[in-house]
């Protein structure tokens, strides 16, 4: 499926962030109202709590205010002990409305409805009583009877209420308890739901970034052939577009650079091959006899026309080393007999420099490219040779190191030259092109600084490393450790 992607970064980022955050903000917000609203309904049930268990403690002592109120207008049955009852009735009939408002319940509300009914029968029994004491008397029994049954039903009223109340806390309670199970239950939903959208924006911001930076290692590395592609928001698509601009202008210059090389080493090749071939006639003495001193300067000539040859041969082998493609051709390669060609190869500087090679890889096979690991070993005896004082000896060794699946070959060229600079930095950077160590004594043509180069490409397209150390007592000494050796 193709993802659409926000015009820009930035946009991308923002849009990331939001939904990450969406849905915990939607959870803090759920969070908020359902906490409000059970803080609402905490509110409301105390304050009815509270003002129930005021009323209903008063409604006892309203009616005993009344049974007194009572008593005297059947004693005194006078209009002003009337008119203190109707005050006291007004009270008795308040709570009971307040009562009858602040309570849901149908048996509280009945026994309220009992107490109204039982004082309006009251009251009407005080309005009828007559002068005479008989009537005040029998008025007297049904009241006081009347006020009992109404204390029994407030006490019944007391106890419904503090039911209520209670009712109404466990109620709160198992609110609160369901609220805080609510969250607990979203937070765990919201746990994976944010996990997966976040995973799903690193994965769409990661891409297109991972692509850049893979494009630009192909840049860094020399790998031009491949377009730079990049799939993403419109700015860093932008980006990747001008990526492959600079990769077509360093293809093009790549190009000019190979073609120029190409052209140079074909215009210096041939005037060398005449010089070489004239100084080949001039000591096969073809013209005629030569004295000692023509023969040194004809050895001279052939000595450095060869050097110069071997600095182009360089110069293209590390072009195309360095920007090419070439593809390694591995094969089973027995060390003995590449060490033999080797040193044949420089038989001759080791007779000019009267330097000895010993030397060694008597059965041990590597998988490799016999013609590259021949140019590694041909640039790391010529580096030998040159640093390598006179009267002196280069071992060229080889021997299997690691066990099971890591096996590796480690080949050593030690030379009792000068040795290496005295810092890390410094011995870095010889692998570097183009860049030389100090002259050695009678080097007659400076190197071009190109076979430390020429050895680390070739030895790391075969999945190796190399690297210089110090040789003991004086000296350098150079070691290659190539992968999937076999004895």
């Amino acid at each position: 499926m193709r993802v659409r992607y926000p015009g820009s970064f930035l946009k991308l980022l923002l849009l990331g962030f939001a939904l990450v955050v969406t849905p915990m903000v939607v959870a803090v917000v759920d969070a908020w109202f359902s906490l409000d609203g059970l803080s609402r309904r905490t509110e409301t049930a105390i304050t009815r709590a509270v003002q129930t268990t005021r009323d209903s403690r008063a409604l006892g002592a309203q009616l005993i205010a009344l049974e007194r109120a009572a008593r005297q207008q059947l004693v005194l049955r006078d209009p002003d002990a009337l008119k203190a009852y109707e005050t006291r009735r007004g009270q008795f009939l308040e709570v009971l409305e307040r009562l009858d408002r602040e309570t849901p319940d149908v048996a509280i509300r009945q026994g309220l409805e009992s107490l109204r009914l039982r004082e309006e029968r009251i009251f009407t029994l005080l309005q009828m009583v007559a002068p005479s004491p008989v009537n005040a008397l029998q008025a007297a029994d049904g009241v006081a009877g009347d006020f009992a049954a109404m204390l029994d039903t407030s006490d019944e009223v007391l106890r419904k209420v503090d039911a209520r109340i209670e009712a109404d806390s466990a109620d709160l309670r198992q609110r609160a308890e369901d609220a805080r199970h609510g969250l607990l239950s979203r937070l765990l939903a919201l746990i994976p739901v944010g996990l997966v959208i976040l995973v799903a924006m690193t994965v769409l911001i990661r891409r297109p970034i991972r692509r850049l930076g893979e494009a630009i290692d192909r840049l860094g590395e020399g790998r031009l052939s491949e377009p730079v592609n990049v799939k993403g928001p419109a700015d860093l698509q932008a980006l990747g577009r001008r990526l492959d601009w600079l990769r077509v202008r360093l293809e093009e210059v790549d190009t000019q650079k190979t073609r120029f090389l190409q052209h140079v080493s074909h215009e210096l090749k041939t005037p060398l091959t005449a010089i070489h071939e004239g100084s080949q006639l001039l000591s096969d003495a073809v013209v005629g006899p030569l004295n000692e001193g023509q023969r040194e300067i004809v050895y001279i000539l052939r000595e450095n026309v060869t050097k110069l040859r071997k600095h182009i041969e360089n110069l293209l082998d590390y072009s195309g080393l360095r920007f090419g493609s070439s593809t390694l051709h591995r094969s089973p390669v027995p060390l003995a007999p590449l060490f033999a060609q080797v040193a044949e190869d420089q038989k001759l500087a080791l007779t000019a420099r009267r330097v000895q090679l010993k030397a060694g890889g008597e059965g041990l096979t590597v998988s490799a490219d016999r013609d590259k690991l021949r140019v590694v070993l041909d640039n790391l005896v010529s580096n030998a040779v040159k640093y390598a004082p006179e009267d002196s000896v280069i071992d060229l060794s080889a021997h299997l190191t690691g066990r099971g699946s890591d096996i590796r070959a480690v080949i050593e060229v030690a030379d009792e030259g000068p040795g290496l600079p005295d810092t890390e930095g410094e011995i870095e950077q010889l692998f570097e092109p183009f860049v030389q160590g100090p002259a050695p004594q009678g080097a007659g043509i400076k190197g071009t600084g190109l076979g430390l180069s020429i050895v680390r490409e070739l030895v790391g397209a075969h999945g190796g490393d190399v690297a210089l150390l110090r040789n003991q007592p004086r000296g350098t000494r150079v070691r290659v450790s190539l992968p999937q050796a076999a004895d």
